[in-house]
């Protein structure tokens, strides 16, 4: 009994359509838009890559330095399409691809350029520094802004400070006593910094009051009827010379609690002591 057989043309047709639909199925897919990439290059050698991609995908970035060498930052895009990653490298030549899969950006080529020639930082140690304000100076490259950092800190000075035409710098500053670390760095050149300041600071010292010296003269007790200018002429042979009294009657109170001090309008009382001075 013959086999049943199918027509050959008939497997080849059915191959045929079913290539075609699959063919229609992958040409109707839509591809992802390629991702954008942009690089920002900081004088410090940061380097801020950015750009844009599907929403919410992760992005594969690639920079290969001009000696080979291979460097992937992390990087995804947020909500709006954009995404953004930073690095420090050598100075040099490089290219940055951004890709999502198969899908790339074009190559994008950058130079990290050499770092300035910048003269040392130095800070001018201060002469055993109490609390309160303390002025330092110091040296640097003519005309650079620099960052001051206090305990590991940076602070936020404003105006910024700059070195002058000579190199020469200068700031004020509040510190309480204790130990106290300070170092610079230059803005455009963080990584360029001095060596640090230790600042042992100590307590203030408790102000001590003016104390007028008084030589000459003798004490005196005032009587009803006295007056400054009479003293004056009585004790001093010149009642013009009535200041000299409160002068010197001020001096004393300031250092004897038994005189008391007479105020600029010259009023005494009975039983007041005060200070008549020499003639």
């Amino acid at each position: 009994m013959p086999g049943h057989r199918h027509p050959v043309g008939l497997d080849v047709f059915k191959a045929l359509v079913a290539l075609l639909l699959l063919a229609l199925l992958i040409g109707g897919r839509p591809q992802a838009a390629a991702p954008t990439v942009n690089a920002a290059v900081d004088p410090s050698g940061t380097v801020t890559l950015s750009g844009t991609a599907p929403p919410g995908r992760p992005v594969h970035v690639t920079v290969t330095a001009a000696g080979g060498a291979v460097m992937e930052p992390e990087a995804r895009s947020d909500d709006a399409g954009r995404w953004l990653t930073a690095l420090t490298l050598a100075p040099g030549p490089y290219t940055v691809r951004a890709a999502i899969g198969p899908v790339a950006s074009a190559p994008l080529r950058f130079v990290v350029p050499e770092p300035a020639r910048l003269a040392p930082l130095s800070i001018d140690p201060p002469p055993s520094p109490a609390a309160g304000s303390l002025t330092l100076s110091g040296r640097a490259e003519a005309g650079r802004e620099l960052r001051v950092f206090l305990d590991g800190r940076p602070l936020e000075l404003r105006p910024p400070l700059v070195s002058g035409d000579d190199g020469r710098w200068s700031l004020t500053l509040e510190l309480g006593a204790g130990g106290h670390t300070v170092y610079l760095a230059y803005v455009e050149a963080p990584q360029r910094v001095s060596d640090p300041l230790l600042l042992e600071v100590r307590e203030a010292a408790p102000a001590t009051p003016f104390r007028p010296a008084v030589s000459g003269g003798h004490a005196y007790v005032v009587q009803e009827g006295d007056w400054l200018s009479k003293l004056a002429e009585t004790f001093l042979g010149d009642p013009e010379r009535y200041p000299e009294i409160r002068a010197a009657t001020n001096a004393k109170a300031a250092v004897d609690d038994a005189f008391t001090p007479i105020a600029n309008d010259g009023l005494i009382r009975p039983g007041e002591r005060i200070w008549i001075p020499a003639p």
